[in-house]
């Protein structure tokens, strides 16, 4: 197993690792290890498919789905599994989604800096609900180098004035 070169992710038990595209066999063993100690029986549901309540009729080879009338504790148990797995999954694909957005974000040419800086804050402010900070100053040099050119001697200004560093 191959650690990403300039690793700077910090490992946590209350966030999944991201995933970035690369080091995929990395990846997965930390994710496996982040769902094993959020719960054991997920992996399962992950490895082998979500659990479906069935019962038998007349014919015990024919098995149909059981309406949630019919579900009993241990079924309940079961497809809480599948929902924990499914949020697990869920939530980490869009926390992916999000930081690629934030990633190749741009200014657009008919776009004003308002409406910019909107679209930009909302990007923020769904990874911070996932769990994602950026730091402030990572944000200020990105809001900087998104700007059109019309705005560069205002940004070089800006950036020569203030230390950008913290």
């Amino acid at each position: 197993m191959v650690a990403p070169p300039n690793f700077e992710e910090v490992q946590s038990t209350y966030r999944p690792p991201r995933f970035n595209g690369l080091y995929y066999g990395w990846w997965k063993t930390r994710m496996h290890g982040f769902i094993m100690a959020e719960y054991s029986k997920i992996w399962n549901v992950i490895c082998d498919g979500p659990f479906v309540p069935t019962k038998n009729l007349d014919d015990p080879s024919v098995a149909i789905p059981k309406t949630r009338k019919e579900f009993n504790d241990a079924d309940r148990k079961a497809i809480e599994k599948n929902f924990r797995a499914k949020k697990i999954l869920v939530k980490q694909s869009k926390i992916d989604m999000l930081t690629t957005e934030y990633e190749l974000f741009r200014m657009q040419d008919d776009e004003s800096v308002q409406e910019m800086h909107t679209l930009f804050t909302s990007i923020i402010n769904e990874l911070h609900s996932f769990g994602e900070t950026i730091p402030r100053n990572k944000l200020i040099r990105k809001i900087l180098s998104v700007l059109l050119s019309s705005w560069e001697s205002k940004v070089n200004a800006n950036t020569k004035a203030k230390d950008l560093k913290s």
